[in-house]
């Protein structure tokens, strides 16, 4: 089973054993429903409650976490969810899902997505075939086509041409 990280504790909050922490995936709705938590080694921890934090933060009602001296053992802890339960709406794609990819425009495969560059706009770092970088920006208006099954990502030319960057 595949885990990715979705909290950074950042503080305990209160005195009994609450956390806040940063939500690392894309927003509330994707981690609320998470019942199971996991560290870097595997040991699982169990959720009573995720509350939200606003501003992309959470508190995490943590099982034998009960005490703010507990709470404060988990200062900059990562915690790592099973993939399958970090909800997603339609059209989205885990980032794991996307690296990988092979890059085809209008029919040709120029390269693979080696990551996605998190920000306003979600970039696509490409390594190319011909050895160099390039980068473009995840726009609806580029009609980006990702299909997982064939691990490709589809998009034409004429959309691309302009905001791709290449890199020397």
């Amino acid at each position: 089973m595949e885990k990715l990280a979705c909290f950074l504790v950042v503080k305990p909050q209160g005195i009994k054993g609450e956390l806040k922490a940063k939500i690392l995936a894309d927003n509330f709705d994707s981690v609320k429903s998470i019942k199971k938590l996991y560290d870097e080694s595997g040991k699982e921890y169990l959720v009573s409650k995720v509350k939200d934090a606003f501003g992309g933060f959470a508190f995490l009602l943590i099982k034998n976490i009960v005490t703010r001296n507990d709470a404060e053992l988990y200062r900059n802890f990562l915690f790592y969810a099973e993939k399958s339960s970090i909800n997603k709406a339609k059209n989205d794609f885990f980032i794991s899902d996307l690296i990988g990819l092979e890059v085809v425009v209008s029919g040709d495969s120029i390269g693979r997505v080696c990551d996605v560059i998190k920000s306003n706009v979600d970039m696509f770092d490409i390594d190319l075939f011909s050895g160099k970088k390039a980068y473009f920006p995840f726009l609806n208006s580029l009609e980006i086509k990702v299909d997982l099954s064939a691990k490709k990502l589809c998009v034409e030319k004429d959309k691309l041409d302009g905001v791709i960057f290449y890199e020397d």
